[in-house]
């Protein structure tokens, strides 16, 4: 049976969550509102894998920046996809086994010491 992996990062505030999901076939990195009504929890969505991966869960790391507004999915501590939720803007996806992120080199993204 295929691993399935469960990884978020909820914001401080409580009210935003980075949250990647692979049920075995398919994974995605969500920008997620915790206190949204049902059905409209999902704020985006970005496709990161399709197919058998090549990781496990303790290879997936999401990490908020230091003024948490951005947030990134790590895989082996590389930032594959991001969300800005100033800008609205989502960054990556598409992972490949050996492969690079596409995330543009001058998106700045500085983590707190906590993390």
């Amino acid at each position: 049976m295929p691993q399935e992996i469960f990884a978020d990062g909820v914001r401080s505030a409580g009210d935003l969550a980075g949250v990647f999901e692979y049920d075995g076939e398919t994974g995605y990195f969500y920008l997620y509102r915790t206190n949204a009504v049902a059905g409209a929890k999902i704020a985006d969505a970005l496709p990161v894998v399709s197919g058998p991966i090549d990781f496990m869960a303790d290879d997936i790391s999401i990490r908020w920046d230091r003024s948490e507004m951005k947030i990134a999915l790590f895989i082996n501590s590389v930032m594959w996809a991001a969300f800005d939720c100033s800008s609205g803007q989502k960054l990556g996806g598409n992972y490949t086994t050996n492969g690079k992120p596409r995330i543009p080199a001058d998106f700045t993204f500085v983590t707190s010491s906590r993390q």
